[in-house]
C-alpha cells in the first residue's frame, strides 16, 4: 500500500471579469493619454512603456473598480491557499500598480516582483496578431523548482511552463517570487495591461510600505462601487 503526494504546488489564479468592455475602453483612453505625456519608466520592459507605480492614485472611477477587483482576487486566493483560515480585510492590503503598453517587437524579460505577498496583472486591451508566432504577447510562468530542468522525463511536469493568453477583462494573480516573462509582441498588435503588487500585513506583521497605497477604502455593493467622495 502506498500513495503519491503532490508537493510544492504553485497557485496561479485566472479570473475573467464579466461586463468589462466599457471599463476597459475608458481605461484604454486614460492609459494611452498618460503614455503620450509621461516618459517611460524602464524596468524589465524592452521596447514597451511603463507608467510610474502610482496608478491606484489616478483620480478616476475606473481605477476604483480595478482596486475593488484586486481586493476580491486577493481575498479569493488567500482563502484558497490558507484553506479558509485567513480572509484578509482590505485594511490589511497594501498595493501599488502601474500601466504597461506593448506594441510591435516589445517584450518583458524574465523577472519576478518586489517583496510582497501577491503580484498580478489585469488586461485592459489585447489585440494580438499571431500570424508569425502563436506565443505573441503571451505571458509565461517558469517552474520555480529550478533544479528540475536537469531531469529528462518525457510527459512529466518537471521544468514545464504555464502560458496564459492575454484577454481584455482577465486578471491573473500569483506569488510575487514566481518568475515570468512576456513573449515579443508582433507587428500591428497592441497590448495594454495593469500590473500590481499586494502586500498583506497581518496583526503580527504591521510593516507599512511608504510606496504602497492602502486598499482599506474600497467599499462594496451588489452591483457597483460605492462612491467615497
Amino acid at each position: 500500500m502506498y500513495k503519491i503526494k503532490s508537493a510544492f504546488g504553485t497557485p496561479i489564479l485566472v479570473k475573467d471579469w464579466p461586463d468589462s468592455e466599457e471599463v476597459d475602453n475608458h481605461l484604454t483612453d486614460i492609459i494611452l493619454n498618460r503614455e503620450s505625456s509621461v516618459s517611460v519608466a524602464k524596468d524589465s520592459c524592452m521596447g514597451s512603456w511603463n507608467s510610474q507605480k502610482d496608478l491606484l492614485e489616478w483620480p478616476c472611477k475606473e481605477i476604483a473598480i480595478i482596486k475593488q477587483r484586486i481586493v476580491s482576487v486577493t481575498r479569493e486566493m488567500t482563502m484558497k491557499v490558507t484553506r479558509g483560515k485567513y480572509s484578509p480585510a482590505s485594511q490589511d492590503m497594501y498595493a501599488n500598480a502601474w500601466a504597461n503598453v506593448s506594441r510591435a517587437d516589445s517584450y518583458l524579460k524574465i523577472h519576478n516582483h518586489e517583496s510582497c505577498t501577491w503580484s498580478g496583472v489585469y488586461y485592459v486591451h489585447s489585440v494580438l496578431s499571431q500570424e508569425k508566432s502563436k506565443s505573441s504577447g503571451i505571458i509565461e510562468f517558469l517552474d520555480p523548482r529550478m533544479l528540475c530542468i536537469s531531469t529528462e522525463l518525457p510527459n512529466s511536469n518537471f521544468g514545464g511552463r504555464v502560458r496564459v493568453m492575454p484577454k481584455s477583462g482577465r486578471m491573473i494573480l500569483f506569488p510575487n517570487w514566481l518568475l515570468h516573462y512576456v513573449n515579443p509582441v508582433e507587428d500591428k498588435s497592441l497590448r495594454i495591461c495593469i500590473a500590481f503588487n499586494v502586500k498583506l500585513e497581518t496583526n503580527t506583521l504591521k510593516r507599512r510600505s511608504a510606496s504602497m497605497l492602502s486598499l482599506g477604502d474600497v467599499k462594496f455593493s451588489e452591483d457597483h462601487i460605492v462612491d467615497q467622495g
